[in-house]
């Protein structure tokens, strides 16, 4: 999802319906990207991951995934991770689901 700087570093609340955190907001609306590039923030376009689809056999490919990535494969697979936000507790969440799909 685009990044969007707010003129003011420091600014935190709500603009366009967009919330700011430190001068930091995020939105995928083409109207309020536009509206924001308008009106002189700089948008900034974030890649977004694609882990892999399939769970990997031996857990070893987990151990080498961002936590991002992490969370991406998770979300891409239906995977409830919970509370968890650690990549060691996400992994474990993982494995779960994919224990009791087996």
């Amino acid at each position: 999802m685009p990044k969007i700087f707010a003129p003011n570093k420091q600014y935190t609340g709500v603009s366009a319906s967009v919330t700011f955190a430190n001068g930091v907001g995020e939105t995928d609306s083409p109207h309020l990207i536009k509206w924001f590039e308008d009106h002189g923030y700089e948008v900034e376009e974030v890649e977004q991951q694609q882990p892999p689809q399939d769970p990997p056999k031996d857990g070893l490919e987990f151990d080498k995934m961002s936590v991002e990535e992490l969370k991406l494969y998770a979300e891409n697979n239906g995977i409830d991770i919970g509370n968890a936000t650690s990549e060691n507790g996400i992994i474990k969440k993982i494995k779960e689901a994919t224990e009791k799909a087996e």
